[in-house]
């Protein structure tokens, strides 16, 4: 929503204004609202989409912000915060569909208002880095701050068109909220109708072509106006043809990967999966630009677009043994900059990587997932057992996000989640779930007034936090499908609880372990040396694969909030039920990780 935002001249053709100067509460709810809370369609044609934008009810509280009482703002369902310094304003966007070639207009048809006196909101903080440890940070944008006009000016907006895997969007991003910090006067725009109209184009949506059975779940979530896609004969969309497959394997030149490669290309093949194989002589060479230019050129060119690339080698410029990743701002290792066709910094492909460096590596990590999906573990306590893992930190959401999850597959999905939870900083048995801005928002998602997933306060959570790095060791080899940890990292393992490279040479599970490493630089495949998550996937113990099925882990330093808010969308792609307020359509889709990643 921050990205290819322009203004707009706004058509207002009715405003309901209402002054208010009601005492504040914690809770304002609004029992005449024109629909139900946030976004909902009205109506949807390939001339335009008709919206409505309700508040329900909203939360103001005072907290101490650097010294002074400062007013707080919740909405339910806006996790995050503003623009740092700026009035910490809660807004939201949704992607609209466009027809291809045609012009998105915003037209606001109507709104109602109360206008509250006397608030002195804080601003926003800054987000911090998931390495960094104290309270949040914040400071006054003064150019905002000092002048007397109401911020934003523009509550609507629309943005530039975009394009996700072939689907002309634009993001339609609304702030119900308008504050001027010299008068302190607060508009919430209760309820607003608004049309975004589409002018010219082919009146289709989206290019038939790039449409997939994998991606169409994603693309149901994400679109508010979904049901204009039209609908597809995927085994049309997959027949004889020209070019293209659904899976594409990269691999360096060597036989051995290229052989390995056609073995997933057998079974991929088998299980009704139109796979490919190419090499990088095939692409034309191992920079990054050159891959960006290849996976370019397949989107663009080919009749059959993969909806999903592995990339099979470790990070390296040797073509006879590795692939090459881009390096984004100089920094960040990243092969989502390949999966990223419209340059909006979203995949329009899958993108995997498999680390194998030799021979050995190949044959442990292809043959983890071959036996995996043809001989499933039938234990039911390893579909019974998952594992969640978190470090306590009051200033933070770690706890909250790990617990969340926890909490669904218990209450919702009837499992026994173990639970090795470690205090970092803080103290859970007193402390609240965190001191955090928004928590009380995303209190009313998981808390007990919310979807029950957690309890009012982490005191009432059913474990010791004082896990250990043992205690992962013990839950892993006695069997968990999954495992969520959330904390900070490094590239050689989590700090709480405290469970690094060297301990993963103690597992000895038969049965796999799929690792959602959610911290910083556990992933950090560039270094010279094995990181964090290598190891994980390379593992074995007595000649037999052990360890992680496979793993997702962050490249470099990540953002913390960003990470808890990721994990709620990956994890509601997986089960739709996990947040019900959202996308459920497709209802069922299997669980994919790496669609999650790419849903997160």
């Amino acid at each position: 929503m921050k990205k290819h935002i322009q203004k707009l001249a706004l058509m207002l053709f009715a405003g309901l204004l209402f002054s208010a100067t009601t005492t504040l509460a914690d809770d304002i709810s609004y029992k005449d609202s024109w629909g139900k809370k946030g976004y909902s369609v009205t109506s949807q044609k390939t001339t335009g989409v008709e919206i409505n934008f309700s508040i329900n009810t909203f939360s103001m509280s005072k907290e101490q912000i650097n010294g002074e009482p400062m007013d707080i703002l919740g909405l339910p369902g806006v996790l995050l915060p503003n623009n740092e310094g700026a009035p910490n304003l809660p807004g939201n966007g949704r992607y609209l569909a466009v027809p291809e070639g045609a012009k998105a207009t915003l037209h606001v048809v109507s709104f109602q208002t109360e206008t509250f006196k006397g608030v002195e909101l804080s601003p926003a903080p800054r987000i911090p880095l998931d390495t960094e440890d104290g309270p949040l940070d914040f400071a006054k944008d003064m150019k905002i701050y000092q002048k007397d006009a109401y911020y934003p000016a523009d509550p609507f907006q629309l943005s530039e068109v975009t394009q996700i895997r072939g689907v002309d969007a634009v993001m339609l991003g609304i702030t119900p909220f308008q504050y001027n910090p010299v008068t302190k006067e607060l508009i919430v725009y209760r309820d607003v109708k608004i049309e975004v109209a589409f002018e010219g184009g082919t009146g289709h949506f989206g290019e038939d072509r790039l449409r997939s059975r994998y991606w169409d779940p994603l693309m149901n979530d994400m679109f508010l106006n979904h049901a204009s896609l039209p609908k597809m004969d995927y085994g049309k969309n997959t027949g004889a043809k020209d070019t293209g497959c659904e899976y594409l394997i990269i691999t360096p030149t060597d036989d051995i990967f290229q052989q390995w490669a056609d073995s997933i290309k057998e079974f991929r093949t088998l299980q009704g999966i139109l796979t490919d194989v190419v090499t990088l002589d095939d692409v034309g060479g191992n920079t990054p630009t050159i891959l960006e230019n290849y996976v370019d050129q397949v989107a663009y060119g080919w009749d059959i677009v993969p909806s999903a690339i592995l990339l099979l080698g470790d990070y390296g410029t040797n073509a006879a043994n590795s692939i090459t990743s881009p390096i984004y701002n100089s920094y960040c290792v990243s092969d989502n900059i390949l999966a990223d066709v419209s340059g909006n910094s979203m995949p329009d492909i899958v993108f995997a990587r498999m680390t194998a460096q030799n021979a050995a590596q190949l044959e442990t990590m292809i043959t983890k997932f071959l036996d995996y999906e043809r001989t499933p573990p039938t234990s039911a306590n390893f579909y019974d057992n998952p594992i969640t893992a978190l470090g306590f930190q009051t200033e933070r959401w770690f706890q909250i996000c790990s617990e969340s999850v926890a909490g669904f597959w218990e209450n919702e999905l009837g499992k026994n989640p173990v639970r090795i939870n470690k205090t970092y900083i803080g103290n859970p048995n007193s402390d609240p779930w965190s001191t955090a801005t928004n928590t009380s928002t995303v209190l009313g998602v998981f808390g007990p007034n919310g979807l029950g997933y957690i309890p009012a306060t982490p005191g009432e959570v059913n474990c010791t936090w004082n896990g250990s790095g043992q205690d992962v060791i013990n839950g892993i080899n006695s069997g968990a499908f999954i495992l969520q940890h959330r904390d900070h990292g490094g590239e050689t393992g989590w700090g709480e609880p405290d469970f690094q490279s060297s301990d993963i040479n103690s597992l000895n599970n038969t049965d796999l372990t799929f690792i959602w490493s959610i911290n910083c630089l556990t992933g950090k495949y560039n270094i010279s040396g094995e990181c964090f998550a290598e190891k994980f996937h390379r593992h074995t113990s007595g000649g037999q694969n052990s360890g992680a099925l496979g793993i997702i882990a962050a490249s470099e330093v990540s953002y913390s909030f960003v990470n808890d808010t990721y994990v709620w969308g990956a994890y509601d792609n997986q089960w739709p039920e996990f947040l019900p307020d959202y996308g459920t359509t497709p209802g069922s889709r299997g669980i994919l990780p790496a669609f999650g990643n790419a849903a997160g």
